[in-house]
């Protein structure tokens, strides 16, 4: 070492003793910092979001001091819950959003419909909104929404193919609706399902695609990467990569979903036919590859009752 070095590191360490006294006390505040280190490490992880769907609400009416604790169980911190037009029972939402807000477990209010890209169902959108912000205002502030949810899928409907971006532009106009709708006179936060193709599907007249406006306009997006492994090139996160980066590029982080429903779409699009422990597997070692990234926000298990179901699986 260098006469400079040396200098240097006798200077770093009559400081420390002078801050600390001793050696003893320059090893307990090293102890005391590694601390703090790894607590920081542990709370970034558990800032990440761990969403699910709960579409069936009926089974929450007898059993939702049961469905919190399997949701707190499995480190979910987020809900997106359904609002059923034609049954709207503010007492369901009141009692479980506040045994989940016990929990530290944000409930979203969830709608969902491919008709909702086309701007003649805007008063559905409207009907939506109104439903939870009426909520919200009579309810007490460990009972509300903490935001919407949305899935819309326009490429379901016949006519996707035929008239594609006459459908997305109306898909983007219903949106931004929405979002104006939502945000007026409110701090709910607005979110949306999308698949992990999006960014593939061009904007008619602009230089942008729909993942980069998507990730631009919501608060946050949930990437549908719905396969049951995580490495390979069409694997959960070969598929969810080109969302993840655009993200981190705004800014922003996207959620990534995987599906234990049991589908027509193919055994690789769900986790339906795999124990629970696998799912897991590879769940953990999704979190380790985009571990550090800033545009990974966690995950989401589509659905909670599927989920629960298969819990012994």
């Amino acid at each position: 070492m260098s006469t400079e070095g040396r200098g240097k590191k006798s200077t770093v360490k009559m400081l420390a003793l002078s801050l600390f006294g001793t050696k003893k006390g320059i090893i307990a505040s090293c102890i005391l910092v590694a601390a703090f280190v790894s607590l920081g490490i542990f709370m970034k992880q558990e800032n990440h979001v761990k969403a699910t769907w709960i579409w069936d609400l009926d089974d929450l009416e007898e059993n939702q001091e049961e469905t919190v604790s399997f949701l707190n169980n499995k480190g979910v911190n987020l809900v997106y819950l359904h609002i059923d037009f034609e049954n709207v029972n503010t007492e369901r939402f009141e009692s479980f959003i506040k045994l989940a807000s016990k929990k530290n477990i944000d409930v979203y209010a969830l709608g969902g419909d491919p008709n909702w890209a086309l701007t003649k169902n805007q008063k559905s959108l409207d009907t939506f909104v109104s439903i939870v912000k009426d909520y919200n205002q009579q309810s007490a502030e460990e009972e509300k929404f903490q935001g919407v949810h949305v899935d819309i899928e326009p490429y379901l409907l016949p006519a996707w193919k035929s008239e594609r971006e006459n459908i997305v532009t109306q898909w983007i106009s219903n949106l931004q609706y929405l979002k104006n709708k939502v945000k007026t006179d409110s701090e709910l936060a607005i979110s949306g399902d999308v698949p992990f193709w999006i960014n593939q599907v061009e904007i008619p007249g602009e230089n942008k695609d729909m993942g980069d406006w998507m990730i631009s306009s919501l608060d946050s997006i949930t990437v549908m990467a719905y396969r049951d492994q995580t490495e390979g090139e069409n694997g959960i996160k070969g598929i969810a990569s080109p969302l993840v980066e655009q993200a981190a590029n705004r800014s922003k982080s996207v959620i990534v979903a995987v599906n234990v429903i049991e589908t027509d779409e193919g055994n690789h699009t769900t986790f339906h036919d795999n124990s629970l422990n696998y799912m897991n597997h590879e769940l953990n070692l999704l979190e380790n590859r985009f571990s550090g990234h800033p545009g990974y926000g966690g995950v989401a298990v589509h659905d909670y009752q599927y989920w629960k179901s298969s819990q012994n699986g």
